[in-house]
């Protein structure tokens, strides 16, 4: 008689066990989902972010300078007005395409304007950064996506006195 009392019990000891084991793991797939989530936006919205404090410092740097576009495009990307250190002192990198620089960009993503003054000192500098690559590795968003234009502006202030 003992022995037919157990046998329910035990076996529903076995189907609990078996009920936790896949609560578990659905709690701990969305937990991680979560995390991963959060921690690939994160990135994504760093590097928009060093982007613009870049696009901001390369800006500040053309006002104080008086650079043109050209200077103000290797700023940015590659850290020098001069160019990409990359292409060699014999000019073998002269026809190829620019050598990606911070974080991938290229000059050619890079857009100074210069807008003059009307009369009342309102004149300033703008660079917009376009088609920067952006790659998300969460499941069901993973791809490649283009972040949104990143514009930085500041007025001009040197009038033409370079350092």
């Amino acid at each position: 008689m003992t022995n037919r009392r157990n046998r329910p019990r035990q076996n529903r000891k076995k189907t609990q066990r078996g009920a936790q084991t896949v609560e578990t793991a659905l709690v701990l797939l969305t937990a991680l989902s979560m995390i991963l989530f959060i921690m690939d936006m994160g990135r994504v919205l760093l590097t928009e972010q060093y982007i613009a404090d870049r696009a901001r410092v390369a800006v500040r740097s053309a006002v104080v300078n008086s650079w043109d576009a050209t200077a103000v495009s290797n700023f940015l990307v590659y850290g020098s007005p001069s160019g990409s250190s990359s292409s060699g002192s014999d000019g073998q990198n002269q026809n190829q395409t620019p050598a990606p620089g911070f974080l991938g960009l290229t000059t050619s993503q890079v857009a100074f304007t210069t807008f003059p003054d009307s009369g009342v000192g309102d004149a300033h500098y703008q660079i917009a950064v376009s088609g920067i690559p952006l790659f998300s590795w969460v499941p069901y968003l993973a791809g490649q996506y283009t972040a949104p234009t990143v514009v930085a502006t500041a007025p001009v202030q040197s009038l033409g006195v370079t350092n």
